[in-house]
């Protein structure tokens, strides 16, 4: 039993979660939220959960969402930041290479990222 209800709490926190992504339009937000509601009601009706227990793991999710948010803000900021710095820093490699220098690199690069490519599509296969 005790296994049912934390698997039920763990769906319905799961589910919250799920909404929380941002969404690219309201279209989106719409359909998240909806499939979040036919989870909660499904846990609720198959673990036979109260109304005050409803009300409880409601509140819950609802204190740990604002956390959750300024956590999510602050990810979205520091990979700005990490780009900002990839940038500045190829940016002043590139004033030390001479010209042919930055075109051999970028040859190289895209050589790189062609041959991570075919890795890639082969490893889809390999790992079914």
């Amino acid at each position: 039993m005790k296994r049912i209800i934390f698997v039920g709490v763990l769906v319905l926190s799961s589910t919250f979660a799920f909404t929380q992504s941002t969404c690219e339009n309201s279209k989106d937000c719409n359909k998240k939220e909806q499939k979040v509601k036919e989870m909660r009601d499904r846990m609720a009706k198959e673990l036979n959960l109260t109304e005050d227990q409803i009300r409880k793991i409601n509140l819950i999710e609802d204190k740990y969402k604002s956390k959750e948010d300024e956590l999510r803000k602050k990810s979205e900021e520091l990979r700005k930041q990490i780009h900002k710095l990839k940038e500045d820093k190829k940016s002043e490699i590139n004033e030390v290479l001479t010209e042919d220098q930055r075109q051999k690199i970028k040859i190289i690069k895209e050589d790189m990222h062609n041959k991570k490519k075919i890795y890639n599509r082969g490893a889809k296969y390999h790992n079914k």
